[in-house]
């Protein structure tokens, strides 16, 4: 338990895999959170890992992470051994670029992905992107649109939940306990526009 925990540490990493035999047996994943609730055991805090082929595509696989409420797949190769692993933050930078931390230059994402659908960063500016993307979110108490998810939810959404907010579906993509990063956005009933 101690090398796992200082393997954490070492790391950094808030999640390590593990594979039983070899790595073509991935047996699941450990998550640093768990060991807080001081385990006798690993296997009583292993997470079971999905499996994905390693021909779908960016967007079939991000879809199926918010679908099931998971970040991280094991990728299967065409033989069957392991190709290699998969996270959400991957699959974002893979379709958006590269995210960048708080030690970073900003760079906002903002991609229509269809008609009634949007993935922003939390800090992009409710103004600008009524005035952009013709969105009629109200302009009153928050600058940004984490702010506006935020103020209304009453609280900041744990990452990959859903929530609703007028005509609006938000889904949190990327979110911590104290920041929404990337959100997307679903307007229903095709939403309202602004006139």
């Amino acid at each position: 338990m101690e090398e796992v925990n200082q393997l954490f540490l070492d790391s950094k990493l808030s999640k390590i895999i593990v594979f039983e035999d070899s790595i073509d047996n991935v047996i699941g994943y450990l998550h640093h959170l768990d060991f807080l609730k001081s385990p006798k055991e690993l296997r009583s805090i292993l997470h079971k890992i999905p499996t994905v082929p390693e021909t779908m595509t960016a967007v079939d696989l991000l879809n199926q992470f918010t679908k099931e409420r998971k970040s991280i797949a094991w990728v299967i190769d065409e033989f069957g051994g392991t190709a290699g692993i998969v996270t959400m933050e991957d699959i974002l930078e893979e379709i958006f670029g590269e995210i960048h931390d708080e030690y970073d230059v900003e760079e906002y994402v903002e991609n229509q992905i269809s008609a009634n659908e949007y993935i922003f960063s939390g800090r992009l500016e409710i103004d600008y992107l009524n005035q952009k993307y013709n969105l009629n979110l109200p302009e009153d108490d928050a600058e940004t649109l984490s702010g506006y998810i935020i103020e209304n939810h009453e609280s900041i959404p744990k990452q990959k939940e859903k929530i609703i907010i007028g005509d609006y579906e938000y889904d949190m993509l990327l979110a911590s306990e104290t920041r929404i990063d990337m959100v997307k956005m679903k307007a229903l009933n095709g939403g309202t526009r602004r006139k």
